[in-house]
């Protein structure tokens, strides 16, 4: 069986084939390129708006605080309302109360008037007392109501309210009538019932001033305001869509020693978006605005603090500081970081890289000029470039071949 082709006395192989199509090739290739027309662009100033959207968790400087005792809740506070420090934010009811307190103390009051209105000589009962013992019973009676119907969130108002008439009460008998032992009497039994229902809630005051919120989701020790310095994608995976948000409602059971409430420092917040990029037009430092995807969607200006670099993705950090008031009870949530950037614009095909270097190819009267550049930032179809150095070559107007 012959092995190749014979011209004249030699043996031609096949790969010999192979090489002779390839010199062809090449020789046409090089015809054509150097025949082909160039193709160019000018230098003008433009502007590109680019958008990058992905999930991001929000990060804050919060505090949380325990509830002391186990017992009913009455927030005095709403979500997210700004608080001072040793501000009353809410009362817990303990879990002991016995519901007699009030009835006794509705029965001490009933006897403390019967007497005054046996005793007191009629001349000295006014107008201002008769008003004032009225309160005192519609009071009680309203405060034995919102036991029995567990409408705690009255209870704190009503008893204060009480202790007014009380005082009010005092001053005008004691203008009018000399002592009585068993008026007295009557009213340390008042006093004491009164000491026993101060005993049995427990008024929880503000630890310091911020934005208060009853949402927590366990993870606020985690992603503190120094966690914007260490946090890495692999974090950013595995806290992601993990939080569970927990509330006391009011008139339900506050549990001893457990996290109640936080507190969310005013200023500065983060936010950290995972971008599915490798590579992103942004710098440390730039200023971005921020859309939360939502119902309602909310923009928000930030500066970039950190960028962190994957594979085929990337950490954008973002630093705000106002509206953290909108987001204390969120954490995982979508956004849109977008920017505007302006500049000397050329075509994306313009930008080469000669010997590692990144520039483009001006052309004056007949000659071609190499300019470094710096790409600010590229939506695939034009680029904002920067010259490097101090040469100020780059001009407005100018001819500039694009790559083919």
């Amino acid at each position: 069986m012959g092995k190749g082709l014979v011209i004249g006395r030699r043996r031609v192989r096949f790969r010999f084939f192979v090489f002779l199509f390839t010199v062809i090739m090449g020789c046409y290739y090089l015809i054509h390129a150097s025949t082909r027309t160039p193709v160019y662009g000018i230098v003008q100033y433009g502007e590109i708006l680019l958008k990058d959207r992905g999930d991001a968790l929000v990060i804050r400087q919060e505090s949380v605080y325990d509830a002391p005792e186990y017992g009913r809740v009455n927030f005095l506070v709403a979500e997210g309302e700004s608080v001072e420090k040793e501000a009353p934010v809410a009362v817990l009811y303990k879990a002991n109360y016995k519901e007699e307190l009030v009835y006794q103390l509705y029965n001490v009051q009933e006897k403390i008037l019967l007497y005054q209105q046996e005793n007191i000589v009629q001349e000295i009962i006014d107008k201002d007392l008769e008003k004032v013992e009225k309160d005192i019973v519609g009071t009680v009676a309203s405060i034995q109501v919102a036991v029995r119907d567990l409408q705690l969130d009255k209870l704190d108002d009503y008893e204060k309210r009480l202790r007014s008439l009380f005082a009010s009460r005092q001053k005008v008998l004691d203008q009018k009538m000399g002592s009585d032992p068993y008026l007295e009497r009557l009213y340390k039994e008042e006093a004491e019932l009164n000491k026993q229902l101060e005993e049995w809630k427990v008024e929880l005051v503000a630890p310091e001033s911020g934005f208060i919120s009853f949402s927590l989701d366990g993870m606020e020790d985690i992603l503190g305001a120094k966690a914007v310095n260490y946090i890495k994608i692999e974090d950013f995976k595995s806290f992601y869509g993990k939080d569970v948000v927990e509330q006391v409602d009011s008139g339900e059971d506050a549990k001893a020693d457990q996290p109640f409430f936080k507190i969310v420092q005013p200023g500065k917040w983060y936010a950290a978006c995972l971008i599915s990029k490798p590579q992103i037009n942004y710098a440390e430092g730039q200023e971005v605005d921020v859309s939360f995807i939502g119902p309602q969607v909310q923009t928000i200006k930030g500066k970039v603090y950190r960028i962190v670099q994957g594979k085929g993705e990337t950490l954008v950090i973002v630093e705000f500081n106002e509206k953290v008031e909108d987001f204390i009870n969120k954490r995982s949530v979508k956004v849109e970081i977008s920017k505007n950037f302006q500049g000397f614009m050329v075509p994306a095909g313009a930008v080469v890289t000669r010997r590692g270097e990144k520039g483009i190819r001006m052309i004056r009267e007949d000659s071609e000029a190499f300019v470094p550049v710096e790409m600010v930032a590229s939506d695939g179809d034009n680029a904002i470039i920067s010259e490097k150095g101090e040469s100020k070559q780059l001009e407005l107007h100018a001819k500039v071949r694009i790559e083919r």
